[in-house]
Order: structure tokens, then C-alpha cells, then sequence
């Protein structure tokens, strides 16, 4: 996870980023029939999931841009005018956030989606990856019973649910979500859920609750 964690940084930084820059529309036309084809999106099944997202306080992560005016002009482009005002993710560790919207690029090689997410009064927003994002209560205390089986399976070369230790793993984070109460109970096991559905934790952008691990 960490090495996905460097690749999916620098495809934001150095690829994503600087090709909306100077495209501050929606979708970018393909130069040609395999040219990578970029397009902002809605993300409905996340949205609705609400405001359960932290932007990690990590030295690679995008900076948060501040005002509800910056928001709606990163809402069609990667980055809003030279000299917007921004802060470090830092500053905003007991902000929840929501994710908005997704950019994906068709065609192309490698890296994850690139997410914009924004504070409930789209104070603070930025466009990042899945790896500088977490669930807001992925730590929590009530969360350990859960957490700590998903990192363990995280950090393994193979994250294959037919794998016994993982199966294993799985199964106590599966049975202490169970003893989760309300909304966060519901959201847990949905997204366990989803993870049994994939297999893996090798499929990207589908489980928030996998994000940052």
C-alpha cells in the first residue's frame, strides 16, 4: 500500500493536476483514437455516504484550498486561479469531508481516480487520491476490532481473500463490525461487504473504507 501510495501521488502531482490546468472543462478531448481521455463525474454512491472522510496529514498530499469560491471553481477544474489561498491538510484534522466528485481518465496506464472533496460549508476543498484520504472514524476506539484485522491483510504482498490469513482477518473485522451500533454499523458492513464482493484489495476507487489504509 505504500508503494501504491507513491505511484498514485505522483500521478496526481505530475500528470492529473497539470493536464486539467490548462483544460478548466469537464472532459478533455483525446488527441487521438488512445489518447488518455479525462472526465469529471459524479460519484453518487460516495456522495451519499456523506461527510466521513479526513484528508490525511501527509507531506505528499494536495494542499486544501480555502473559500466556497475556490470549491466551485475546483468543481470543473483541478486547480482554481494562481495565488488562491490554500492551507496544510494539517490544519484540517477534525474537518469531516465529502467526496463530490471523480476524475477519470480513460486509457489510461496506470495510477487511481483523483477525488474532490469538500468540508460541509465548501470552506475547505481539494481534488486528492485514495491514499490521502481515510474514514474519518478509522481509528476511533470502537473501530480497533476492525481496523487492525484490514491493515493486517493491507500490508501483505498478496490482499486475496482465498488466502487463509486474510480469510481469517477478514472474518474478526466482519464479526466486530457487527458489534458496531447505528449508521457507522451499517456503513461498515456495507463496505465489508463490497471488499468480500471483490476478492481483494487490489480494486480501486470502490470502498471508502479501504481508503489510506
Amino acid at each position: 500500500m505504500k508503494f501504491q501510495k507513491l505511484v498514485t501521488s505522483a500521478l496526481l502531482v505530475a500528470g492529473t493536476a497539470s493536464a486539467l490546468a490548462v483544460a478548466p472543462v469537464s472532459v478533455i478531448a483525446a488527441t487521438s483514437k488512445n489518447a488518455p481521455v479525462a472526465a469529471v463525474q459524479n460519484k453518487a454512491n460516495f456522495t451519499k455516504e456523506g461527510y466521513i472522510m479526513r484528508v490525511l496529514n501527509d507531506r505528499d498530499a494536495s494542499p486544501i484550498y480555502v473559500g466556497k469560491a475556490n470549491y466551485n471553481k475546483l468543481v470543473k477544474n483541478v486547480t482554481p486561479a494562481k495565488g488562491a489561498k490554500t492551507i496544510s491538510p494539517k490544519k484540517v484534522q477534525k474537518v469531516k469531508f465529502r467526496i463530490e466528485k471523480v476524475l477519470n481518465v480513460k486509457g489510461r496506464g496506470a495510477g487511481a481516480p483523483v477525488y474532490l472533496v469538500a468540508s460541509k460549508d465548501k470552506k475547505y476543498s481539494t481534488w486528492t487520491t485514495q491514499a490521502f484520504l481515510q474514514y474519518y472514524y478509522l481509528n476511533s476506539k470502537s473501530m480497533q476490532g476492525v481496523t487492525k484485522p484490514l491493515k493486517r491483510i493491507a500490508n501483505r504482498l498478496n490482499t486475496s481473500l482465498k488466502k487463509a490469513n486474510n480469510k481469517r482477518d477478514f472474518n474478526a473485522a466482519m464479526k466486530a463490525a457487527k458489534r458496531l451500533r447505528g449508521s457507522q454499523r451499517d456503513f461498515v458492513l456495507r463496505s465489508l461487504n463490497q471488499l468480500k464482493k471483490d476478492g481483494s484489495m487490489n480494486v480501486e476507487g470502490k470502498n471508502l473504507l479501504l481508503f489510506g489504509l
